[in-house]
């Protein structure tokens, strides 16, 4: 039976990934000038989730946010969430749409217009150059103290087993830690199933269910701290993650 709907499943992920591209083509002008002044870039992220709306609504996916508590408005996070699929960047915009600046890989900023985001609110990180890396975070930290949030996937890269998650880096958590700010894990529970990329493509409609966790504050943590944070949150989103028969490890289609 998989067979049988695997072109459709690979039809549809190359239509999502023409709406994407082609709403962002739409928004651009607007992009342009909101991303024109660092003052726009809370505008900008609100554009943002716009954009993720449309590109939902165009392709089928239903999303459904669940908080288990509420975010303080105009509060600093550092926002940590699982990475398993291209989807999981738009995915962010459908529930958070504050000051906020993803840490993303270097190679995302060599994409044509889409760089827009890494040459103003974005901070994109060379993983392979330590004096870039380190660059890239001394940025993020002077960020949290000008009054943005975080957002980082803290496996450095797309899970290449979703639902298993890769070992977490401890860059994330230092920031939280150094800046005193909270930290909230986020899990996405379905989008490696909706639009999985790999060595092929495929994906499908249905609903997008995004889990944000409770706020776990940093006060009066220390750099001894982090190894300790780093696992909680782990351990937070892969429980979450197993809570759905989908995740457990034998299915992975």
């Amino acid at each position: 039976m998989k067979k049988i709907f695997y072109p459709l499943r690979v039809a549809w992920a190359y239509w999502w990934f023409f709406i994407f591209a082609l709403f962002f083509m739409l928004l651009y002008p607007f992009f342009l000038f909101f991303l024109s002044r660092e003052s726009r870039y809370g505008a900008a992220n609100r554009l943002r989730a716009i954009w993720a709306r449309l590109n939902c609504v165009f392709t089928g996916l239903f999303w459904e946010v669940k908080f288990e508590a509420p975010l303080v408005r105009g509060q600093r996070y550092v926002f940590v969430a699982n990475h398993f699929s291209y989807l999981d960047i738009p995915a962010f915009a459908l529930c958070y749409s504050g000051n906020y600046r993803f840490m993303a890989k270097a190679e995302l900023s060599r994409i044509p217009l889409f760089n827009i985001f890494f040459r103003t609110v974005d901070i994109s990180v060379n993983r392979s150059s330590m004096t870039e890396s380190m660059k890239a975070f001394k940025e993020a930290g002077n960020s949290l103290q000008r009054g943005f949030s975080l957002v980082i996937f803290p496996e450095g890269g797309i899970s290449p087993h979703p639902p298993g998650m890769m070992k977490f880096k401890n860059g994330p958590f230092k920031l939280a830690i150094d800046a005193q700010v909270p930290v909230v894990p986020i899990t996405f529970v379905d989008n490696w199933r909706h639009l999985h990329v790999e060595e092929k493509i495929f994906g499908r409609p249905g609903r997008v269910r995004i889990r944000v966790h409770r706020p776990i504050l940093t006060t009066g943590m220390t750099a001894a701290d982090q190894a300790v944070l780093s696992q909680q949150v782990y351990q937070t989103i892969d429980q979450t993650l197993r809570e759905y028969p989908h995740n457990q490890p034998s299915d992975a289609t």
